[in-house]
């Protein structure tokens, strides 16, 4: 059975989903090491580096606080990284009732302000295997 503050939230389970996927990809980028296996297959097929070329690698590097090999890998990891921590803790919050919901939330903007960044740091990488 439920706790009454979840089932007073007709959000609750979608919450708990955002908090649990949040949780589990910061468990994964903190305790593991990224194996040479890892490839990416819109690289495999062209031969050209996709948006998110490295991001699996850098948010591992980190996850075990190396900020710079992140940065090299992908410069948008920090981001993407942050917003696994921001969504953990928005999601617990809004379960704990410490941060209130407000209709029409921002969180589509951040997700497409991080689409706009991925694309312009996907065509700046572009340019420069070109050159």
């Amino acid at each position: 059975m439920l706790p009454r503050f979840l089932r007073d939230r007709p959000d609750a389970g979608n919450l708990v989903l955002k908090a649990a996927v949040c949780a589990l990809a910061l468990a994964f980028f903190c305790l593991v090491e990224p194996a040479d296996w890892l490839v990416c297959p819109f690289r495999y097929l062209t031969g050209l580096p996709c948006p998110l070329c490295g991001m699996t690698r850098a948010l591992c590097a980190i996850g075990h606080g190396h900020l710079r090999s992140a940065v090299e890998l992908n410069a948008v990891s920090p981001m993407v990284f942050g917003l696994f921590v921001g969504g953990l803790i928005w999601s617990l919050g809004q379960l704990g009732g410490w941060f209130l919901s407000r209709p029409g939330s921002s969180q589509a903007k951040v997700f497409a302000g991080l689409l706009l960044l991925l694309l312009v740091h996907w065509m700046w990488r572009l340019a420069h295997l070109a050159a």
